[in-house]
């Protein structure tokens, strides 16, 4: 059978061409012009002043029922943005949990007086754009349609009509969506980080279907009766408008909405770090890549005199491209796609969080570097190079943002909840360029605690925690919803098995060595539908090493791989590579037309695993696990790290279905697993003993 980085390499080869650089040569003959430039590199740039920010002042109106109208002009263009925010201070919902999320989901379904495909014609109509969501809406409408657009967004939100048909069908669907992340590596970090990390605060809860099973529509309607609520909710609108016209419009449309009693002097309870950094583990042994997350209490707040200081400090250390944390797990180790930190700025209580996703294999050593990387800023000044250049993204971040009305609407919202003063973002700027390097080591002290930090680790502790431990990490672990566990069942692989005994069980669960010593070439065929493309691998093998791949599409060959038993190439968006010495040896050394033999002279048999149901021996060989099922001797799996651009890419790919051609199992479906969407290709074709030495050419 074929290996997992000869499936379908085009996938690789396509990314490998589309990162490639190409170097262009300037020849410079002044040497004068060289020395300034070399001075230019080496000198400090003088420190420029901080662009002024004109922050439109906002017109604000204050209806009878609590409700706040905020309201910036901007005429530039005739649009207008306009969004529903409540600043409610957050509830336990228990075994209710779940119920703000389908009112998020029923919001729009239709009102007392309009039915949710009239409406959605009539915005249609208006060419607008109207999101619900559970404490709210947003609207983006052209400025002439926007007072018709109002009024039936604001209709749909105070006058709900929800029905027993569309509650089930939200139901369902967030029930589907539960039970898919149950396999998601990341979405059971973010539960864990999630529950552990707030603990008993209202943030903590977590939805579960069980919880989700039990709801009812007269939960979801007492949930809306006591929460969507005028008390303390603010209507944003930026654009082409005029603000008196905006509070006729609002005093109208919003009459009937009506105070309700609130939570009053509920408790919210605080929260807490742990008393010393430990690792709480999820174990998830069908996991791809490790989902990794330090996390600690927030302290940090908008109208915080350190606020500035803690976000050109988280800036540097995984908030920007060039952090830390970033430049360190991807740039120098290649461990993962991206690294990044963030403060939550909550008022009632958030996190910091530093994450990554990695590999497996080094999943160990990416916690740690993490860690280390969180006690360099706490113990290092930053140098000033590196403090200039940060400063001045983010000035010019922050500028561009600034012109965007949603953003404009979002700041507005932010001064009045966090009762910040009205020239807050006029001098924003400023503060942000008095920041010292000084300042930012002892904000980095002041707020980040990783010696009191949770390390939410989701991945297969079998190939992950003997580093941990050995690192000196305490391990806690945890199942995908947060709860204790005990510690996963390390398998013992048997005495009497071997590499060899693995893979003669794997010849023999396909059809027998007698069978397949008759095959002397194999071409396959499968296909998969990508949108409106249907996407063929054609892949040639014949004996005794020979090996051709073609990926096409649209009448086109989008790619291929070729060996032809001593050389061999790859070819892509019309650019050519030849194999180089080592890739050359690797297919000399690879028995065609079923590779697996080879694992027998290179494969060493790692570690046996246990996810779905079953066991599997696990071979490696190089860069690629192998997953033999202990059952059937079947291979069901391989999980590849290839590297590009000095990067990792962890590509799976799942086989299934195995039926019988000529007497010989082969995969009809393959599912290629490398990036968020799982393709599924499924055979199509299947010849023996037809290839020529014309065929890899």
């Amino acid at each position: 059978m074929k290996r997992i980085k000869h499936i379908f390499p085009i996938f690789l080869a396509l990314v490998i061409f589309s990162c490639g650089s190409t170097r262009t040569e300037v020849t410079d003959t002044s040497k004068k012009n060289e020395t300034t430039a070399m001075d230019d590199i080496n000198k400090m740039p003088e420190s420029e002043q901080a662009p002024e920010i004109k922050f439109a002042k906002p017109k604000v109106f204050k209806l009878d029922n609590g409700l706040t109208i905020i309201v910036v002009e901007n005429h530039k263009l005739p649009r207008v943005n306009a969004s529903l925010r409540m600043d409610n201070p957050p509830v336990l919902l228990r075994d209710k949990k779940g119920s703000d999320e389908i009112l998020g989901n029923l919001l729009g379904s239709g009102s007392k007086t309009t039915s949710k495909d009239e409406f959605n014609k009539e915005i249609d109509f208006f060419g607008a754009n109207v999101f619900f969501n559970t404490d709210g809406f947003y609207i983006n409408s052209l400025s002439k349609y926007f007072p018709k657009v109002l009024e039936l967004t604001v209709d749909q939100a105070v006058h709900p009509k929800f029905t027993k048909e569309e509650f089930i069908s939200e139901q369902d669907k967030l029930i589907e969506g539960l039970k898919t992340g149950e396999k998601s590596t990341p979405a059971a970090a973010n539960r864990v980080m999630q529950k552990l990390g707030y603990g008993d605060h209202p943030y903590g809860e977590i939805t579960t279907i069980d919880k989700v099973k039990k709801i009812t529509l007269q939960d979801v309607n007492n949930y809306y009766k006591k929460n969507f609520i005028p008390n303390n909710a603010y209507l944003i609108v930026v654009g082409d408008v005029n603000a008196d016209k905006v509070n006729e419009m609002a005093q109208k449309y919003f009459s009937d909405w009506k105070k309700a009693p609130q939570y009053k002097g509920m408790y919210i309870p605080a929260i807490n770090n742990v008393e010393q950094t430990e690792v709480d583990f999820v174990h998830m042994p069908e996991a791809e890549q490790t989902e990794i997350k330090v996390v600690h209490r927030s302290d940090i707040r908008r109208n915080n005199p350190d606020y500035q200081k803690v976000l050109l400090m988280n800036s540097i250390l995984g908030g920007d491209f060039n952090s830390y944390l970033n430049m360190t797990l991807r740039e120098k180790h290649g461990w993962t796609y991206g690294a990044r930190s963030n403060f939550g700025t909550d008022k009632y209580g958030d996190l910091f969080t530093a994450g990554t996703s990695v590999r497996n294999t080094v999943a160990d050593s990416a916690v740690v570097v993490t860690m280390e990387q969180l006690n360099k800023i706490i113990n290092e000044k930053v140098n000033d190079t590196l403090l200039y250049n940060n400063k001045q993204k983010f000035l010019g971040n922050f500028v561009l943002e600034m012109e965007k009305p949603a953003t404009i609407a979002k700041q507005a919202y932010y001064i009045f909840v966090n009762n910040l003063p009205d020239d807050y973002y006029e001098t924003f700027l400023k503060k942000i360029e008095q920041v010292t390097a000084g300042d930012i080591q002892d904000v980095a002290k002041k707020y980040l605690h990783p010696e009191n930090a949770r390390i939410i680790v989701a991945g297969n502790a079998l190939t992950t925690v003997p580093g941990l431990k050995k690192a000196g990490f305490k391990i806690n672990y945890f199942d995908k919803y947060g709860n204790p566990a005990s510690a996963p069942e390390t398998k013992t692989i048997p005495e009497n098995i071997s590499v060899k005994n693995i893979v003669n069980q794997y010849i023999k669960a396909i059809g027998g060595k007698e069978k397949i010593n008759k095959i002397k070439s194999v071409l396959i065929e499968y296909e998969t539908q990508m949108k409106d493309m249907t996407l063929t691998n054609t892949s040639k093998k014949m004996a005794p090493n020979k090996y051709a791949n073609i990926v096409s599409g649209m009448g086109m060959t989008l790619g291929k791989e070729v060996f032809n038993g001593k050389t061999g190439y790859q070819e892509a968006r019309g650019q050519k590579k030849e194999m180089d010495k080592k890739e050359i040896e690797k297919f000399m050394n690879m028995p065609q037309p079923f590779s697996v033999l080879g694992l027998i002279k290179t494969g060493k048999l790692s570690r046996m695993d246990s996810f779905d149901g079953n066991d599997y021996y696990v071979i490696s060989d190089s860069d690629t696990d192998y997953y033999f099922n202990a059952k059937t001797g079947l291979k069901d799996k391989e999980v590849s790290h290839k590297e590009v651009q000095g990067h990792q890419m962890t590509q799976t790919v799942k086989f299934s279905d195995y039926k019988e051609y000529s007497g010989i199992k082969f995969p009809a479906k393959v599912t290629l697993i490398s990036g968020v969407q799982p393709v599924e290709f499924k055979l199509k074709e299947i010849k023996f003993n037809t290839l020529t030495d014309k065929d890899f050419q």
